[in-house]
């Protein structure tokens, strides 16, 4: 029998060793926010490409369709889908090789393009648009759930209690990270994509009753302006690729993570929401829905896609936090950031949603081009390694001039000033991609020459 004093060793030992390996709160909710990921945690290409498929069937997306159906007509309209979602694959492709080859969050990557602190301007624009894209989705499942309870079920719940229960389900769900979110992605998506197709079968062939009064309200667009807020609804996105593909095994699931929810659903999503509202000849997608006979699915649809929605939203905004300061706890940002898009979603951004989406495409698509060619062109695929980055220039001046000179391109090409390709964004890409490299390989190679 040994000795007591040996047992009672081996237990404290033990004890010790069971401390050590129990995880703290920063440790169980860590998700690579500032560091790259390891090779033994990528997935494959559908599971992240779903995460921006429940993207695709969110209300907005619903209201983009609605809107450029109705202005351009059905024809037009899915040309402009179409052209626009092969912008955004194509866009999110490239981004997304970037972050699968470094394993960095997209606002860390930008720290080697845009400098140390050049980029934290560009994390607090991003962080800013995303929580806006929040509180749109909280502001629109408030409004509809509040419309859908009343007709429904008869009970009035006021806006601001279904915010702050909208807003603290998505923050826990958030809190876990990509796991978690790949998860309810991938099980919620199948079921939006279904429901979708249902309304998309009511609105085939449906007749407007005589006694029916309508309400298509239309907007003026041109044919650029289309698909530039095609492209808008999702560029943000797409400059936020790495945030998904980092986790992504190789290239191969890397085109499949991006053509998938931006072509491939986004496209089928835009096509049915205008193919709903020209045929019930209704502005508003609550009353589309309601009028084809959707009362119970419309509920189930606006729940879920709103979750899925704005837990990505909140997921790349805590990246872009943390971005802008490495020592915050990942999880408490998170936090912070659900109230801010909460209060956020008081803001009426709806009332020039068209526009909203214009904006966020005029400013962030240069900032794909430019990390892309930093990446690609001029650093020629070599990996950024974070024990450099204190090398790395505080800002990146050459960048932000590029920056700038694309979004004047499109606003230039918005008022008829200059044309390439007639499509606002395109001529961004193509003014952009030069001007960046251009100034890298001329006035930077002299600068240290």
């Amino acid at each position: 029998m040994p000795p007591l004093h040996s047992k009672n060793n081996t237990q404290q030992q033990a004890f010790e060793q069971n401390q050590t390996t129990l995880p703290t709160s920063s440790e169980l909710f860590d998700d690579y926010a500032t560091r790259p990921v390891p090779a033994d945690k990528t997935v494959g290409g559908v599971r992240i490409g779903m995460i921006n498929g429940g993207l695709a069937f969110a209300v907005p997306g619903l209201i983009t369709g609605l809107e450029l159906g109705g202005a351009l007509g059905l024809k037009q309209s899915i040309y402009a889908f179409i052209i626009g979602g092969i912008i955004l694959s194509i866009l999110g492709t490239v981004t997304g090789i970037v972050g699968m080859h470094n394993r960095l969050t997209s606002c860390m990557t930008m720290k080697f393009v845009f400098g140390r602190k050049g980029a934290n301007l560009l994390s607090l624009a991003f962080v800013l648009s995303l929580l806006g894209w929040y509180g749109v989705n909280i502001n629109l499942f408030s409004e509809v759930s509040q419309a859908l309870f009343q007709q429904l079920f008869s009970i009035n719940i006021p806006l601001w209690g279904l915010e702050i229960s909208a807003g603290i389900l998505i923050t826990l769900t958030t809190i876990w990270g990509f796991k978690l979110i790949e998860k309810v992605s991938s099980l919620f998506v199948p079921v939006l994509f279904i429901l979708v197709a249902y309304m998309l079968y009511k609105s085939v062939g449906y007749v407007i009753p005589a006694d029916t009064v309508t309400s298509f309200d239309t907007i003026e667009l041109s044919f650029g302006e289309a698909v530039s807020a095609v492209v808008g609804s999702f560029i943000v996105s797409v400059v936020l690729m790495p945030d998904f593909t980092r986790f992504a095994k190789n290239t191969n699931d890397t085109v499949i993570a991006s053509f998938l929810p931006f072509l491939i659903l986004n496209t089928f999503v835009y096509i049915a929401a205008a193919m709903a509202g020209i045929a019930v000849q209704q502005s508003d997608i609550l009353a589309v829905m309601l009028t084809l006979g959707l009362g119970t699915a419309a509920f189930i649809l606006l729940i879920m896609s709103s979750w899925v929605t704005n837990v990505v939203n909140l997921y790349s905004a805590a990246l872009g936090f943390n971005a802008i300061n490495v020592k915050w706890t990942e999880w408490k940002v998170i936090v912070i950031a659900g109230v801010l898009g909460t209060v956020i979603a008081s803001f009426n951004l709806l009332a020039n949603f068209t526009d909203f989406l214009f904006s966020l495409s005029i400013i962030f698509t240069p900032v794909a081009a430019i990390y892309v060619v930093d990446f690609f062109l001029i650093r020629k695929q070599q990996i950024y390694q974070l024990s450099e980055l204190h090398r790395v220039a505080s800002v990146n001046y050459l960048a932000v001039i590029a920056w700038a000179v694309g979004i004047g391109t499109s606003l230039l090409a918005n008022n008829g000033l200059i044309t390439l390709t007639s499509i606002e964004v395109c001529d961004a890409i193509l003014v952009t991609v030069p001007t960046y490299y251009l100034l890298m390989q001329f006035i930077a190679k002299k600068s240290f020459a």
